[in-house]
C-alpha cells in the first residue's frame, strides 16, 4: 500500500485546471438528499409552496388537478444512481403527461417549450431545480427528444398506480354525496396498431406479412391478431356462379383483417348527472382473446369496490352478458 493515495493526487492535479474538475462528476462528493414535498403533500399543505409558485395560475391549476392523487405511494425508480446528469423522476414525467393531456398540447416539443416558459410549474411537477427560495427558479428539464424515451421506459405499474388512485378518489367523492356506483359497468376492447412496417400495405416485406412466426423487428412485443372477420358477399342480387376449379361459393369465404399490435380493454361506469368514468384498463398483445380481459378487469373492480359486486355488460365483440 502506498502512503500517498492516488485519488487525492488526482484531485490536486485537476485543481490546477480551475473549474475543469466539475466535468469529472465521479470525483465530486455526493449531493445531500433534500426532502421535497410531492404534489399530494403540497395539496394538503399549500403553505409549503414558494411564493413564486403560489402566485402562478398554471401551477395552482396543476396542483388542484393532480394534487388529490396519492403521490406518496408512487413506485419511483432509484434517483440516487449517477447517470452523469440529473435523473428525471418517473413521478414528474407521469404528472407532466397528465398535464399535457389537460392542456391539449399536441407534441412533446410544445410541452418542453411550455415548461420552459413556466419554471414554477416545472418545479411543482417535480423536475430537478434550484434556487426555489428566490424569485427565479432554475429547472433542469429533459429535452423534447428525451420525453418519448421516458414514455417507452416508464413501467406500467407506475401508470396503473395513478389510475387506481384516481378511482379511489372518485369513489370517496361519490360516497360523500351518497351516490352508489358500480352496479353496472361496461367493458370493451380497442385495437392498438404497432409501429411496424408489416402494418403498412405499401411496404415491401421479405416473407409473409401475416406470419405469426416472423416477428417484426420494429416491435419485439407485439403479436398478430384479427380485428374483425366477415363473410365475403356478392354485390349483385343474383347468387355467384360456382367456380370451375374450386367448388366453393364465393359468398362463404371468410375474410379477416389482421394487424400486428395490441388491444386495450377499458372498464367504465356511468354516473347520472356526473358523467362516465374509467375504472380499469388492461392492455395485452393482440393475440389474446377478448374474454381474457374480463378476469383481469373483474380483479381490478373487485379491489376498487370491495365487497360490492357489479353487473357486467360486455361490448359487442365479446358477445356475452355476465351477471355476477
Amino acid at each position: 500500500m502506498s502512503s500517498n493515495p492516488i485519488l487525492p493526487r488526482m484531485k490536486s492535479g485537476l485543481a490546477r485546471f480551475g473549474t475543469g474538475i466539475s466535468h469529472f462528476h465521479w470525483l465530486q462528493p455526493p449531493k445531500p438528499d433534500l426532502p421535497r414535498p410531492n404534489l399530494h403533500e403540497l395539496f394538503l399543505a399549500p403553505h409549503l409552496l414558494p411564493e413564486n409558485v403560489a402566485a402562478s395560475p398554471e401551477a395552482m391549476h396543476c396542483l388542484n388537478l393532480l394534487g388529490p392523487l396519492d403521490w406518496s405511494g408512487f413506485p419511483e425508480r432509484d434517483l440516487q444512481r449517477d447517470w452523469g446528469h440529473e435523473t428525471t423522476p418517473y413521478s414528474a414525467f407521469a404528472a407532466t403527461c397528465l398535464f399535457k393531456i389537460d392542456q391539449r398540447l399536441s407534441s412533446f416539443s410544445h410541452l418542453a417549450d411550455y415548461l420552459a416558459d413556466h419554471p414554477e410549474l416545472a418545479w411543482l411537477l417535480g423536475f430537478p431545480s434550484s434556487n426555489a427560495a428566490n424569485k427565479t427558479l432554475l429547472t433542469n428539464l429533459p429535452s423534447a427528444r428525451h420525453f418519448p424515451r421516458l414514455l417507452h421506459k416508464i413501467p406500467n405499474d407506475c401508470l396503473q398506480f395513478l389510475l387506481d388512485s384516481s378511482v379511489k378518489a372518485l369513489i370517496a367523492e361519490f360516497q360523500r354525496h351518497y351516490l352508489v356506483i358500480g352496479e353496472v359497468v361496461s367493458l370493451d376492447t380497442k385495437h392498438i396498431l404497432a409501429w411496424v412496417r408489416e402494418n403498412n400495405p405499401k411496404a415491401y416485406i421479405d416473407g409473409k406479412r401475416y406470419d405469426k412466426t416472423q416477428q417484426p423487428k420494429g416491435d419485439p412485443d407485439c403479436k398478430l391478431g384479427c380485428k374483425r372477420r366477415h363473410n365475403q358477399r356478392a354485390s349483385g342480387k343474383e347468387p355467384p356462379a360456382t367456380p370451375t376449379s374450386n367448388p366453393v361459393p364465393a359468398d362463404t369465404i371468410s375474410i379477416g383483417e389482421y394487424y400486428w399490435g395490441y388491444a386495450s380493454g377499458v372498464v367504465a361506469c356511468k354516473v347520472p348527472d356526473w358523467g362516465e368514468f374509467v375504472l380499469a384498463e388492461i392492455t395485452q398483445p393482440f393475440d389474446q382473446p377478448d374474454v381474457s380481459y374480463f378476469f383481469s378487469a373483474d380483479e381490478h373492480c373487485g379491489a376498487a369496490f370491495g365487497s360490492q359486486t357489479p353487473l357486467w355488460y360486455a361490448g359487442r365483440r365479446l358477445r356475452c352478458l355476465v351477471c355476477l
